[in-house]
Order: C-alpha cells, then sequence, then structure tokens
C-alpha cells in the first residue's frame, strides 16, 4: 500500500513539475549582434538576413572548435548544451517553415517572428541552468513540440 501511494505522489509530483512554466531572466546583452562583423560570410535562410544572423549567433553560442592536437590532425567541434542545439536544429531547418507556408498554417511573416522569438530565447538562456529544460526537449522528435515547449512553458523574468 505505501508503494501504491508514493507511486501516485511521485507521478503527480513529476505531472505537476513539466506543467509548470520554467523561468529565465532575460539577457539583452546575449542578444548584441556586433560580434557577427568579423563574419564575412553568413549562411543565407529562406526567411531573410535577420533570421540568417540569429542562426549564426545560435551556432556560435552553442558550437566551438577545439583545435588539432598531436593525436589529432583535425579540429574537434564541440556542442554544449546538446539538446537544446538539436532541437533548434529541427526548427531551424527550412523544410520546417516551408511545410507550414506551403500549408498555409502561417504566413511567412509569422514564420520569421516565431523563429525569431524562438531563437532569442535559446540565447538568452544559454549561460543559465536549462537542466530542466534539457530534459524536455530530449526525445522529441518534431518542430512543433519545440516550438511549444519554448512558447508557452518558459517565462522570461524581466529585471
Amino acid at each position: 500500500m505505501k508503494k501504491i501511494t508514493l507511486l501516485f505522489i511521485g507521478l503527480f509530483t513529476f505531472s505537476f513539475g513539466y506543467s509548470q512554466k520554467m523561468e529565465f531572466d532575460f539577457l539583452a546583452s546575449s542578444l548584441d549582434e556586433s560580434i557577427l562583423k568579423d563574419y564575412q560570410y553568413i549562411k543565407p535562410h529562406f526567411l531573410g538576413d535577420q533570421v540568417a544572423r540569429k542562426i549564426k549567433l545560435i551556432d556560435l553560442a552553442y558550437k566551438w572548435e577545439d583545435p588539432p592536437t598531436a593525436m589529432r590532425s583535425t579540429p574537434l567541434i564541440k556542442i554544449e548544451k546538446q539538446p537544446i542545439y538539436f532541437a533548434l536544429r529541427k526548427v531551424i531547418s527550412p523544410r520546417y517553415y516551408k511545410n507550414k507556408i506551403k500549408a498555409k498554417s502561417m504566413t511567412k511573416d509569422e514564420a520569421i517572428e516565431q523563429i525569431i522569438q524562438v531563437l532569442d530565447i535559446a540565447l538568452m538562456i544559454r549561460y543559465q541552468d536549462t537542466e530542466s529544460l534539457e530534459g524536455m526537449l530530449r526525445g522529441i522528435d518534431n518542430g512543433d513540440n519545440v516550438v511549444e515547449i519554448f512558447k508557452d512553458k518558459i517565462d522570461l523574468i524581466y529585471f
């Protein structure tokens, strides 16, 4: 009987914990694009230059190159906070928004607004404690769920 009671309490706590919104600090400094002036080439995106610039900021924030060593002749690409980065890749993929625009479920302007909102949040939470968010993003199979988590489950706290 104790095991069943503990199981119900655990399930209730688990489901209640994931229904709450996660709170992160709003950090306007993480949206600064001045770092991009050192990059002559930014890969274009079909949603425009502003989205392409945000995607480059995401790559600079979450990826870095580990230089070659004596044992390894090529550089090694390292990705920090992999669940967040790979979930974002599902949304960044041109196929995701092309299909939505083609199906007329959203306009191009709505797609631009949505992707910029998601990328801005990802940039702001980069240096914050995101373990609970990473747990939610593990195993997500499509971009719709990623967008839903970033838009509905994350609150930014303004100072």
